[in-house]
């Protein structure tokens, strides 16, 4: 039997579990102070309800759950084949799939408790979440996500509220240099249909435009070219990227429609002026984010010391519709865990203000001694922990510091704890 967990996913030690646990509760704690409410939901959903979630690319990567027992013999011997590709239906053998994100459960929640809740509501997500990826760096088949939504409110005090408390968070847990990115789905529909684009085509466009950082005003243009897309509009588009004229008041002055723009200079200017500027928040035309759910707002929090996006979220207006049949407006934002615990390993985290962990050594038969020290140490607010003593108590206390260990205690030996030096 193998002994390393399946590709995309990790085991984690101790002292990483530590600090996994000291970010999200620190997170955590932020989200509560500023209102928001904690809830949880199953990592299974129904196989229907993610397959017409608009979940865009990330549709192709739903784990799926076969039918169980007789069901799943009833579906196999009545499967047809595809005739276009001679394979089978993967939904006639799945009822079921894990969650690829946190925004469809939550939206299928509200729809099943909306009588229980009140608006607008202010939720806090915090759980894993699954994708079929192709593991690689920054990919993980399993990750955490940490949500924060508002349900039940139009305002853009929304938007406002769920920037401020996100960046909070990020200060919190040490992650302070950093920009945010604001752009509007109707903005940039509209601009795309000045081009030539189709309407029944732009979410293509836009999946294709989502990949600018990726590869390029080139790429982006050979893809769209790839696609069939009218020649005019693709060269509009070029030409219009090339220029590089595209803030928001260029925008708004060639747009017949403006709310979207002053949509998004209300929320640039006001969270401004709360903040005092303490961050960078900037309009990105080319800020489409991946899910197809998305119909307003989108926005992204990019690292600036470690080049990439560790938050972001946006508008998803008609995603509870699909279970009310009556939209529901809502926003979110999410935080990337695994980005950011993954950039904080690597360049050194310290956790604030954590008890002294100390190692209770002791002689077998000396257990009750033992146990009235650590806890005399546990009612100082210290961690105790008990381990007999091995032969080699050097080598063992060795092991004990790399795991995060702050000195240990010899019962029988000293009354004094050893701390570890620094």
């Amino acid at each position: 039997m193998k002994i390393t967990p399946v590709k995309g996913t990790n085991d984690y030690l101790p002292n990483e579990v530590e600090i996994r646990d000291y970010l999200q509760n620190e997170i955590l704690k932020v989200y509560v102070a500023n209102g928001f409410e904690h809830i949880t939901t199953p990592i299974i959903e129904d196989i229907e309800n993610l397959d017409k979630s608009d979940g865009g690319e990330n549709l192709n990567l739903i784990f799926k759950i076969m039918k169980r027992g007789d069901k799943l013999e009833k579906a196999v011997s009545s499967l047809q084949e595809n005739p276009k590709t001679g394979t089978a239906c993967e939904n006639e053998i799945a009822d079921m799939g894990l969650r690829y994100d946190l925004t469809l459960p939550l939206s299928r929640y509200f729809a099943n408790n909306k009588d229980k809740l009140t608006l607008p509501m202010k939720c806090i997500q915090m759980d894993r979440v699954y994708r079929a990826e192709r593991p690689q760096k920054g990919r993980l088949r399993e990750f955490i996500q940490c949500d924060i939504d508002i349900i039940g409110s139009e305002s853009t005090d929304s938007e406002i509220e769920l920037i401020l408390t996100t960046t909070k968070a990020l200060d919190a847990i040490g992650l302070k240099n950093y920009k945010v990115k604001l752009n509007d789905r109707r903005l940039l529909r509209a601009v795309l249909q000045s081009f030539g684009f189709e309407e029944n085509a732009l979410d293509s466009v836009c999946i294709t435009f989502d990949k600018m950082d990726k590869i390029g005003l080139t790429g982006v243009v050979e893809e769209l070219t790839e696609k069939g897309f009218a020649k005019d509009a693709v060269d509009n588009f070029e030409k219009f990227l090339s220029d590089g004229d595209f803030t928001l008041e260029s925008l708004k002055s060639r747009l017949e429609d403006k709310t979207p723009a002053e949509s998004l200079e209300h929320i640039i200017d006001t969270v401004n002026e709360l903040t005092g500027n303490a961050f960078e928040l900037v309009f990105d035309l080319s800020l489409v984010r991946g899910q197809g759910y998305y119909t307003g707002t989108v926005f992204e929090v990019e690292s600036i010391d470690f080049k990439g996006a560790v938050a972001g979220g946006g508008r998803y207006d008609h995603l509870i519709g699909k279970f009310l049949n009556e939209d529901i407006p809502a926003v979110g934002f999410s935080i990337g865990f695994e980005r950011i615990f993954g950039i904080l390993m690597n360049n050194g985290i310290s956790i604030e203000q954590r008890a002294d962990k100390i190692a209770v050594v002791y002689e077998d038969g000396q257990l009750k001694d033992a146990v009235k020290a650590a806890d005399a140490l546990r009612a100082q607010g210290k961690i105790a922990s008990l381990y007999i003593k091995p032969k080699k108590l050097g080598k063992f206390l060795n092991k004990l510091e790399e795991r995060g260990y702050d000195g240990f205690l010899n019962v029988g030996v000293s009354e004094e704890v050893s701390m570890f030096e620094k």
